[in-house]
């Protein structure tokens, strides 16, 4: 209630809101908070740093579903090859598409193999000659990162 003063007199204005209006109203306002939270999506991967060996750059890519190691030749840039080191299967159960995706999070040269870790802490092998993916143990080759869950 407000109370509005016009001519010397006191006016009562009553702000009285029929149930349909204030129901649509309600639709309104939560309409609007749940777009906001609707468009909240996981937070991005960190970049992973290249490996780079003999003029060779690998990098990782990926949108989440597929990661990728690609090499490119230092001196052109053009594309060697690409390899896909894993899929991440999305579960429609699981809640949002975005909060299940899988990203590379570090690569290392070792002697004939690049190592791959994802965020998931897990370890894949990738034989440079062959181009062919294994699992691998991780085994302190890379530093403890906190697994995403």
């Amino acid at each position: 209630m407000i109370i509005m003063c016009c001519k010397r007199r006191l006016v009562r204005v009553r702000f009285i809101m029929s149930p349909m209006k204030s129901s649509l109203f309600g639709i309104v306002l939560l309409c609007s908070f749940s777009s906001i939270c609707a468009t909240a999506k996981r937070i991005p991967p960190r970049p992973v740093p290249p490996a780079v060996a003999d003029g060779v750059r690998y990098s990782a890519e990926g949108d989440g579903k597929d990661s990728y190691v690609v090499a490119t030749d230092e001196a052109s840039g053009k594309t060697l090859w690409r390899v896909k080191v894993f899929h991440t299967r999305i579960k429609f159960w699981r809640g949002e598409e975005d909060n299940q995706w899988l990203f590379i999070s570090d690569l290392k040269l070792a002697e004939n193999s690049l190592l791959v870790r994802d965020e998931k802490n897990r370890c894949y092998s990738i034989y440079l000659n062959a181009r062919r993916v294994s699992k691998a143990p991780c085994d302190n080759v890379f530093a403890p990162q906190e697994p995403r869950h």
